[in-house]
């Protein structure tokens, strides 16, 4: 169908543009000088007013329409697209292009004044940035209506049809679970310290071994690469070229390994994608709690088990030489570790979803103006002591650890925990569906199961809403109960 190809031409132009965009982003993060966060600013401003002319343009428009009138004549797959440019379209539509442009300037300074902030562990540095980007997010909120709170409009954004409605009882029900259960998972962990396996870890050799766990799992660092930056990410500058970044700390080798096994699950979902795809919604994510899945699930399910550190230690021994002093089983024990800390990032399983609860609860309070941002530093510290009993420091390990205000990305953190909460349930199933072969996960189970991953996620891009994508690979929707037997069923696993 010749409309079906011009437009699907259209948003290959499209996606040109929007990974310019994305390198220009990453080069920010990563090695622009800070003398020229301005002028990128404006470029970033620019190329993204453009994108989204190019979006909401009548010629798409017209063009989507012709497509629709003849969906029968469209395979399966090509239907999927059509029904995602539509929507995408029709929301983009309700965005003036020059907010685009206003929004997207403001993130690219608050970025840097977040950096500058969060290094002097100052929150005033920040404070007009983020309240002119709350301003905006408000305003977003605005022209995309719907939902019975503003909040649930910017979620959309992340994980399409979620709300607060369906997201509190849930986020409830996991609070109480995990206050519950912590004094359980600290004492199964209590005989080792924070410092235990604390020791003089090469960056050179943290590299290495980071490189050869990411090759393992079937990273292709032929089509990626791997760099440091303040707050690590994952992104797609196209399909032959994802890059990782990850932070390395000299006496703690587990931040960066962590890090890059994190990074690497959100990069083995976009090198999933199938080739014939690019460009268009089946080869794109369908939502960041399914990506968010992917990672916790390398990251945790994989790379904090017993058999990852029984396959493993020779390896990062030879890397690191200073684990010579521990056995696989206490480097498992460590790894697992349950304390409430101050950094999400960092944080154990058992207490990181307490980390998503207190940031979605205070961006529902800012955003419904409950909340003023002169009192964010405040409201954090008073909330962090009740929910883990720990005094905030300062501002660098409060309220400015994270990256996703000064990005614009309220309604971003709550993805965090869907991912935890499909990680276990896709774990699960991999678990029933490949038996035996994951029992020792070593490195002939990666492959298995990448595989199956491939076949129930990555390969059907944005065909499924995110819940019919868990139903089709689980057998039903997502089941928080799933993510409690799981973390039940480790700690009742590590051998104190």
């Amino acid at each position: 169908m010749k409309a079906y190809q011009d437009l699907k031409q259209s948003f290959q132009r499209l996606h040109y543009l929007s990974k310019t965009i994305a390198l220009l982003d990453w080069d920010h993060e990563t090695y622009l000088p800070r003398k020229g966060v301005g002028y990128r600013a404006d470029q970033q401003a620019f190329l993204s007013g453009l994108a989204h002319e190019r979006l909401t343009s009548s010629q798409v428009g017209e063009l989507i329409a012709a497509c629709e009138a003849q969906l029968h004549e469209l395979s399966s797959e090509e239907q999927a697209n059509v029904r995602c440019w539509r929507k995408d379209h029709d929301k983009a539509t309700k965005l003036p292009t020059a907010f685009v442009e206003k929004m997207e300037r403001r993130c690219s300074l608050a970025k840097a004044s977040w950096a500058e902030a969060r290094q002097a562990g100052q929150f005033e540095r920040f404070q007009e940035d983020l309240s002119a980007l709350i301003d905006l997010s408000r305003e977003k909120a605005q022209y995309y209506g719907g939902g019975d709170h503003p909040y649930d409009a910017l979620m959309d954004l992340y994980e399409p049809g979620a709300t607060c409605a369906q997201l509190d009882p849930i986020l409830s029900a996991l609070k109480d679970f995990v206050v519950s259960f912590l004094p359980t998972a600290m004492e199964k962990t209590q005989s080792v310290d924070a410092s235990f396996l604390q020791g003089d870890y090469p960056i050179e050799g943290q590299l290495a071994f980071n490189e050869e766990v990411a090759r393992a799992v079937g990273f292709d660092l032929e089509a990626g690469r791997i760099d440091a930056t303040v707050h690590p990410f994952c992104t797609d500058l196209g399909p032959q070229d994802i890059r990782l970044t990850t932070r390395y700390d000299k006496r703690d080798f587990a931040v960066s390994l962590y890090s890059v096994l994190h990074e690497a699950g959100h990069g083995l979902y976009e090198q999933g994608f199938k080739a014939e795809h690019v460009a268009t919604p089946m080869g794109e994510s369908v939502s960041l709690g399914i990506h968010e899945s992917q990672s916790r699930l390398w990251e945790n399910k994989v790379g904090r088990s017993l058999a990852f550190w029984e396959d493993w230690y020779d390896a990062a021994c030879r890397h690191l030489p200073s684990l010579q002093s521990f056995s696989p089983e206490q480097i498992t024990l460590a790894v697992n570790r349950v304390s409430p800390s101050f950094i999400r990032v960092e944080a154990d399983e058992v207490t990181y979803d307490l980390h998503i609860i207190l940031r979605y609860e205070m961006e529902k309070a800012l955003i419904a103006g409950d909340l003023q941002v002169k009192d964010v530093p405040g409201e954090w510290n008073e909330r962090f002591k009740s929910m883990f009993g720990l005094e905030v420091p300062n501002d660098a390990q409060g309220c400015l650890q994270d990256i996703h205000w000064s990005m614009g990305g309220f309604g971003y953190f709550p993805t965090y925990t869907l991912g935890n909460l499909n990680s276990a349930q896709l774990f699960a199933s991999a678990r029933n569906a490949l038996g035996a072969s994951l029992h020792h996960m070593d490195q002939g189970a990666y492959v298995a199961l990448l595989d199956w991953l491939r076949r129930q996620v990555h390969q059907h891009g944005r065909q499924y809403e995110p819940d019919e994508l868990m139903k089709l690979a689980t057998g039903k929707s997502t089941d928080p109960l799933m993510h409690q037997a799981y973390l039940k069923e480790r700690f009742d696993s590590l051998s104190a």
